[in-house]
């Protein structure tokens, strides 16, 4: 089968004769049309060759398309001229119009019209695009979902419901079956014929092969083990959608190449990317992930739902935190419409629920504790979490939080660069840093903000949740990063609250009482630990990987060379609560000699003060920073 790059090849290349002769007629019928100065009586006019230079596309109510070719024409004119009679060359320039069904190929073609060339008026809601993809506008995305949902399950417009998505299938004429597509890819949908395997029935015991038909879709059983059934649900119907709005695209590709028989989407934890030379995918697929939510939780009855369930909630514990509060009406809400937790989250935002950016936020391999603020305290781009390395990074680099964090006036807690201050700073059972509940409740208060940039790669842009390609792969690696706005205004005010905090560090109960009877001396201090804790320098040195004779001389203060790494190996040996650690650190004489080291091992005492030695050393190099702890 002859390929073709485009649509213009495909319609120049076989359907040539029957524009030429149309084309020619229209010449010859007006053939006085090219009267010119050079030739003033015009007795021949005929087309020597035709060039399709473009073609637009609309959607007719009886579903055929209407293809609208531009045609240039060379044409032969001959006539007399102030010479005698010649021939000159001219061109003209036409719209051919055909009608025609595509559906296994381009079917019921024929040629409804034809006209001198003028450019077509756009119609926004029945022009399609050149790979046949409908135009969808960010600000009539909700009117076509509730469009979709009235075609084929208009019940979920009035009531609010899970939606049945089988049965919406099958009102499409869809056919759905489980079938062992592996572990990565959930669904395909076919608009080709096909050999495949499915399983004969929900047992999954039995396996035959089958020829599809177009509206075939195939479901990974997976889904509904591997993750939930709100992901399962929301695969089905985003398929559904590019079924319903994207069968021409993708019928234009098996008609240009011949080899694109089904359409292959596979669900990702990350944001995905397709690349740049797809940009009908690109369009296609933002369609479906947009819709697909939408379809699944409309927004009258999802808001209806979130109100109850918020105020129910509230009435009955009115003591509970409200960010817990609302953390779990966001499960409900998504168990109510049988979606995931990501899925409601995300839709309520869009819904203009901003409060539930702070539930189930999950960075680092945990979740956090849910965490509000106020109204508008930051922008669509913008988050109070950022990763430890990122955190890292921002602190280290930026000349305002470097102070701040080297006078421990903010600290990293709860994944995000929050004001030391007693209201909102406390330590665990652990001896890690956590942001208070007052805190939790009032993060705009006490946190910085960042601004957000999150895509698939350096090179790619977003796409939400999973991606869509035909019959070929597309990978992409995630790519997070966030960056310190100094010039935000609630950036600025929180600076200005650390340049006037006194009080830093809230020490109390034990850790002040001990702090109180610690010796002035590095050694003195050193030995009423060990003592303290009942450790004697044989152990301490396996512990440590410290010579005795290095402690002896540490113990006694007797001038030692004093190597950081050392002094930090022994405070890790004792296990010594971060406050201890940094006040040995100190007593050694490294206070204040801050560089990327010593700036890296204050974070990692305070963030992870239950790491071992080896862990902390993997945290380092996996930093670059140029330390080796004795282990």
């Amino acid at each position: 089968m002859k390929k073709y790059n485009n649509f213009k090849e495909y319609m120049e290349d076989v359907y040539y004769d029957e524009i030429f002769n149309r084309v020619k007629g229209m010449v010859i019928a007006h053939k006085d049309s090219f009267e010119s100065d050079i030739v003033y009586s015009v007795s021949y006019a005929e087309p020597d060759d035709i060039h399709v230079s473009g073609v637009t596309f609309k959607e007719q109510d009886d579903g055929l398309l209407e293809i609208r070719v531009s045609v240039d024409a060379d044409i032969s004119v001959k006539g007399k001229t102030r010479y005698g009679y010649d021939e000159i060359a001219d061109n003209g320039s036409y719209n051919i119009f055909f009608s025609a069904k595509l559906e296994n190929g381009l079917q019921q073609v024929r040629i409804t019209n034809a006209e001198e060339y003028n450019p077509a008026k756009f119609e926004k809601d029945k022009s399609l695009s050149q790979d046949l993809v409908p135009y969808l506008y960010e600000d009539a995305v909700e009117k076509n979902a509730e469009d979709f949902l009235s075609r084929h399950y208009q019940k979920a417009l009035l009531q609010p419901m899970a939606l049945p998505v089988f049965e919406v299938a099958q009102s499409m004429g869809m056919s759905v079956y489980y079938a062992p597509l592996g572990d990565t890819v959930f669904g395909k949908t076919y608009f080709g014929i096909e050999k495949v395997t499915v399983y004969t029935d929900n047992t999954l015991k039995e396996k035959v092969e089958i020829m599809t038909q177009p509206g075939t879709m195939l479901i990974n059983p997976n889904v509904y083990f591997m993750r939930n059934v709100g992901t399962a649900n929301n695969t089905i119907i985003h398929e559904c959608v590019h079924w319903d709005r994207h069968r021409k695209a993708f019928e234009l590709q098996k008609l240009l190449t011949g080899d694109c028989n089904h359409i292959s989407c596979e669900i990702v934890d990350t944001y995905e990317g397709i690349p740049d030379d797809a940009p009908s995918i690109k369009w296609m697929e933002w369609q479906a992930n947009q819709l697909a939510p939408r379809i699944l939780m409309p927004a009258k009855m999802t808001k209806r739902v979130y109100d109850k369930v918020l105020a129910d909630l509230y009435t009955a514990n009115p003591q509970r935190r409200y960010a817990e509060l609302v953390q779990e009406t966001v499960e409900r809400v998504a168990d109510y419409f049988r979606v995931s937790i990501f899925a409601a989250k995300l839709r309520l935002i869009e819904l203009g629920y901003e409060k539930v950016q702070g539930t189930f936020v999950y960075t680092e391999g945990r979740y956090l504790p849910p965490f509000a603020f106020k109204k508008d305290a930051i922008g669509k781009n913008q988050t109070f979490v950022i990763d430890e390395q990122n955190a890292l990074y921002v602190m280290f680099m930026d000349p305002v939080l470097r102070q701040f964090f080297f006078e421990n006036k903010i600290v990293y807690a709860n994944s995000m660069i929050c004001i030391n201050a007693p209201e909102y700073i406390e330590t665990n059972e652990q001896g890690m840093l956590i942001l208070t509940e007052y805190a939790l409740e009032h993060v705009d208060e006490c946190c910085f903000i960042f601004d957000r940039k999150i895509s698939a790669s350096q090179q790619y842009s977003d796409t939400f949740y999973r991606r869509c390609f035909l019959c070929r792969d597309v990978v992409s690696d995630t790519f997070i990063e966030a960056s310190y706005n100094p010039e935000h205004k609630d950036n600025q005010s929180r600076s200005e609250r650390c340049k006037n905090l006194e009080q830093i560090a809230n020490v109390s109960g034990d850790l002040s009482d001990i702090m109180g009877e610690l010796p002035a001396s590095f050694g003195g201090t050193l030995k009423y630990h060990m003592k303290r804790l009942d450790v004697n320098e044989e152990e301490l040195s396996g512990r440590c990987h410290l010579s005795v004779q290095t402690l002896s001389k540490y113990i006694n203060d007797n001038g030692a060379d004093r190597k950081y790494a050392n002094v930090v190996a022994v405070c890790k040996a004792l296990c010594l609560h971060p406050v201890f650690f940094e006040d040995l650190l100190s007593k050694a004489g490294f206070d204040g000699k801050w560089n990327q080291a010593t700036f890296f091992i204050k974070q990692l005492i305070w963030g992870h003060p239950d790491d071992s030695v080896e862990e902390w050393q993997r945290k380092i190099d996996d930093a670059h920073v140029n330390l080796q702890l004795p282990c």
